[in-house]
């Protein structure tokens, strides 16, 4: 029952982490209309029609043939088209059923290929769809009616690895489509070299990653897994037997491994091996017949941890600067001198095109901007950084949609392609010192652009033009209106287009290795300029003609080198003969999907308003669930609408450190710039608190009604995170049938209505953090910030950043109880001695009202405490925590299918806190008032050792950690040792 143990955390967890979301959602005043086929609605914003029609014309063609081989026939499903956002994307989900495509086109022609990107979209999610229909079936859509969306996705999630969702849709567009990663050589790179290199690691480290090396991800795994048993077997319906006996029985240990055995004679880590040792064969092969070229290294990666070197640019004066990032850094621009490397500035998140331009002194590129409220739009706009004053500007329409940025060799001026909200392509020209337009191209057929590259004269421009399936160099006169193809359109993967003299420069995947090539403008003939071993790219020029410059593929990275700009030495190239047997082929060749894209019809659908309203309930996921932090089990139904405006949950709870249930629900409408929250609960409480030798039973009856505002911001603008969030809550608690036992030594000394305990027969404490009958109304504010620098994939912490978070609770309505509390709290992130080492601390105040009147309230704690300790609730409370984390070690062990371990971090820790405040006492007979004063020093001191995992092969990872913690000495002498384990930040 152990996978049954995993799916019910993770449906657990995941339900319970929804709370206070903010919904991935769009302006209010976008409206939006819809299409409806036979087997899909098409939702999109008002204006998009051309390509809604498109993209349901495409869909009702694929969804017979792509589902072949599954052997299904999904229902009907919703697509919903965004077009607000440049980012480019597309997911299918059950929570709410629906798939969603960003239609912004990728840039980078190693992911799209010679596609177009709405059909790669539509193949590829279209695949999902049909998986997911395929995992409802046996005990599995038992549990989808029985328990919902969450816990039938957790359940077919854990049933088949995330590697054969991905790597069988993967499998699905290459076949189906005219390009697909899987026939693009720089998909599986890193994946290729780490075998040639003889980093054949086992299959746990080569699924769930590593932190230690570069393991490509579970698309690539599972491409080849899915490609190579279809292949071996002959059998293009393999994997639908497997999938069939897993998703048939999810809670079955190790199902899916059982399932492959069943129907291959081989265990999941069987067919891992054979595929490994058949693919090395294989490519090794290939690599002994090549004649590698040699190269210049201007700089490559230490070795010590993965790092590529990308998209080199030669300056001026001999020096190069380029991309770095990899596995232990985030993307920085690099300056390669003779003296070494130096990092010139570190960009915000780069909508990366596959390129980069440097010329005059100044570097380009594109990275995204955000729509502080809504978080669906998001633009794409152009910055220069000037590498003389160290200064960064952003020279277009900072809520534009450029990408893809190219300077003059003046600097004057910059190229970049425009893909606007209606899918419409266009290369723009923008004068730098005052970013206003200066030129649009006409683009009649609307081709797909990208890499533009400025020719040294200036006069032109050279970028690429493609339809779905092919693709050709066009060169643009800037001043004029001439173009002209410089190449027959082909379906090849070309890319980084530039000219130097004579020659076109390309890179192309054409020989099966990602190469550099040059194709002589007068007569069309094309010579071979590099053979790599495992690929070369970004091809550019040295301004004095002497160097060609280029990453080069290696074992730790992209590395930079050069080579003598020397067209003697370049071999005349021929297309080499197709291979037939390569897996991209054999998944075509099974599938007959040749030339299936070109008959897409040009059916002509209804198009209708579609109105928010009409779903604006749509249950997606009921059951059983527990709060994130292990405190409740809850059972209830959650519903969002499918543009994620609207989401509603209710149902009952018990709480397990009480021992009470009761009533929920909760509501939340995030289609106004606000956000809405209502909340309500009612049901039975207890509480139980020692003081003084004496016990008090609390147990009431309690309904709470919150209502509240709250506005959540993303500031980001840089390489730091930005967000702030205010809100503000009015609530009103209702407790009735409040009953207080209180015993000492199993004896009852009182049992009434009273928050008392008695201490002897003159005087009484009162808990003032309890209510009695009566009613609470409360008023909550809250403001929370945070600015964290971006973490690369070592980065367990943020290496530089800050939080705030204050709030303030109060009773400014009246009602039976008094009370305030201000608390605030913040977190300072610095960069440690070594690398992925940081240095932080934690420091909080809170204040609150204290008085001997009998209706005063205290509000619950806000602030941590110093670790390994319990303190009274004071009136006034400051804490500091001094930490310094670092990892310790990246074992990468795996102790067979049930645990895989990553990584050990260490934290060192020092806390402080100070307590002041009173504690009233009550004389009953001479109805006097006594206070005693808590004020006390907390001091702790400690390390806390975590753990980085995997269980039972499950993708996401988990944290444990135990805390050792020595707390010193304080007025209450509860000086010693205390150890405590934990689950990520829940202590037990």
């Amino acid at each position: 029952m152990k996978a049954l143990l995993a799916g019910v955390l993770f449906c657990l967890f995941y339900v319970g982490a929804v709370a206070q979301s903010v919904l991935e959602n769009n302006p209010t005043n976008l409206k939006f209309d819809q299409v409806q086929t036979p087997h899909f609605r098409v939702l999109f914003p008002q204006g998009f029609d051309v390509q809604a029609q498109r993209v349901a014309n495409t869909l009702e063609h694929i969804q017979t043939p792509e589902a072949k081989s599954m052997g299904e026939t999904p229902r009907r499903i919703t697509i919903i088209l965004q077009n607000q956002s440049s980012q480019s994307n597309g997911f299918v989900s059950y929570l709410p059923r629906r798939s969603e495509f960003y239609t912004m086109p990728a840039q980078d022609y190693n992911f799209v290929g010679t596609n177009d990107w709405l059909d790669m979209l539509a193949s590829h999610e279209y695949r999902h769809v049909v998986q997911y229909k395929q995992a409802t079936r046996g005990l599995n859509k038992a549990i989808y009616f029985l328990f919902g969306g969450t816990t039938f996705v957790g359940m077919s999630h854990i049933a088949a690895p995330q590697w054969l969702w991905e790597g069988d849709a993967v499998a699905t567009e290459t076949t189906f489509t005219p390009s697909g990663r899987g026939k693009i050589p720089r998909f599986d790179l890193v994946f290729r070299t780490n075998f040639l290199e003889g980093r054949t690691f086992n299959y746990h480290k080569q699924y769930l990653r590593s932190y230690k090396h570069q393991i490509p991800d579970h698309y690539v795994l599972g491409y080849h897994m899915v490609s190579y048993l279809r292949r071996k077997t002959g059998d293009p319906d393999i994997w639908n037997k497997v999938t069939t006996r897993a998703w048939g029985m999810p809670i079955m240990p190790f199902t899916f491994s059982n399932a492959l055995h069943r129907e291959t004679g081989r265990y999941v880590t069987g067919v891992f091996n054979d595929m490994a040792a058949e693919l090395k064969k294989e490519w090794q092969a290939e690599v002994d017949k090549l004649q590698i070229t040699p190269f210049e290294t201007i700089f490559k990666s230490s070795g010590k941890a993965y790092t590529d070197f990308k998209y080199p640019q030669a300056l001026s004066d001999g020096s190069v600067i380029a991309m770095k990032e990899g596995i232990g850094d985030i993307e920085q621009f690099v300056l390669l001198e003779k003296g070494g490397i130096r990092t010139v500035f570190t960009p915000g998140y780069v909508n990366d095109a596959g390129m980069l331009s440097a010329s005059a002194g100044r570097l380009a590129w594109a990275e995204y901007g955000f729509n502080p409220r809504w978080r669906v739009k998001n633009f794409s706009r152009i910055k220069i950084y000037d590498l003389s004053t160290g200064k960064t500007r952003i020279v277009s329409d900072p809520h534009g949609r450029l990408v893809a940025p190219a300077l003059s060799p003046d600097g004057k001026s910059v190229a970049a392609i425009r893909s606007t909200s209606d899918y419409q392509h266009q290369l723009v020209i923008i004068d730098v010192a005052s970013g206003s337009e200066v030129r649009a191209f006409p683009n009649t057929d609307n081709n797909f652009l990208s890499m533009p590259r400025w020719t040294p004269d200036g006069k032109s421009i050279v970028l690429l033009k493609g339809q779905s399936g092919v693709k050709t160099v066009t060169l643009m006169d800037v001043k004029g209106s001439a173009t002209r193809d410089l190449i027959p359109q082909a379906n090849e993967n070309i890319g980084h287009p530039y000219i130097y003299g004579d020659y076109l420069l390309i890179a192309s995947p054409v020989s099966g290795i990602d190469n550099i090539y040059a194709i002589h403008l007068t007569n069309g003939l094309r010579f071979q300029v590099t053979s790599s071993k495992y690929g070369a790219y970004s091809p550019t020029v040295s301004p004095d003609g002497k160097w060609i410059y280029y990453s080069e593929q290696t074992r730790d990275g992209l590395s930079i080198v050069r080579v003598a700009f020397d067209p003697s030495s370049w071999q005349p190239f021929s297309p080499p003969p197709e291979d037939n047997t390569s897996l991209s082929q054999t998944l075509v060749n099974q599938e007959h999907g040749a030339g299936f894209w070109s008959a897409i019809p040009q059916q002509k659908y209804p198009v209708s308003r579609y109105h928010k309203i009409s779903g604006i309930v749509n249950p997606y996921t009921w059951g059983p669930y527990v709060s994130n932090d292990l405190v409740q089990i809850n059972a209830g139904i959650f519903s969002r609408d499918l543009l994620s405006t609207f989401e509603f949950n209710a149902g009952y709870f018990y709480d397990l450190d009480e021992h009470t249930s009761g009533w929920k629900g909760g509501l939340s409408y995030q289609g106004l710039y606000p956000i809405i929250d209502l909340n309500v609960s009612y049901g039975d409480r207890e509480n139980k608190e020692t003081a003084f030798g004496a016990e008090a039973d609390f147990k009431w009856k309690e309904t709470t009604v919150e209502g509240g505002l709250r506005i959540p911001l993303l500031l980001t603008r840089s390489k730091y995170n930005r967000n702030l969030t205010i809100g503000n809550a009015v609530g009103y608690t209702h407790t009735t049938d409040f009953n207080n036992t209180v015993t000492r030594n199993n004896e009852v000394i009182y049992k009434g209505p009273s928050r008392i305990t008695f201490l002897n027969d003159t005087l009484a404490y009162m808990f003032q953090d309890q209510l009695n009958d009566g009613d609470l109304l409360y008023n909550r504010f809250n403001i929370s910030f945070s600015n964290l620098l971006k973490r690369s994939e070592r980065d367990f912490l943020y290496r530089w950043g800050q939080t705030l978070e204050i709030d303030y609770l109060s009773t400014p309505f009246g009602g039976d109880f008094e009370g305030n509390l201000f608390a605030a709290r913040g977190a300072f992130y610095f960069p440690g001695l070594a690398k992925h080492h940081v240095f932080y601390t934690r420091l909080a105040t809170q204040h609150a009202l204290e008085s001997y009147q009998p209706n005063t309230y205290t509000f619950r704690n806000r602030i941590p405490k110093p670790r390994g300790h319990s303190y009274p609730d004071d009136a006034e409370f400051t804490t500091a925590q001094f930490n310094y984390a670092l990892p310790v070690w990246y074992p990468d062990i795996a102790l067979g299918p049930i645990l895989n371990i990553q990584r050990l971090k260490a934290n060192f820790f020092y806390d402080w806190g100070q307590g002041k405040g009173y504690q009233y006492y009550y004389d009953i007979k001479n109805l006097d008032v006594y206070q005693s004063p808590t004020n006390a020093t907390y001091q702790s001191l400690g390390v806390e050792a975590t753990i980085d995992f995997n269980i039972f092969r499950l993708l996401p990872r988990g944290e444990v950690g135990l805390r050792s913690t020595y707390r010193l000495e304080n007025k209450f002498n509860d000086a010693g040792m205390v150890f405590e384990f934990f689950i990520g930040n829940i202590g037990f």
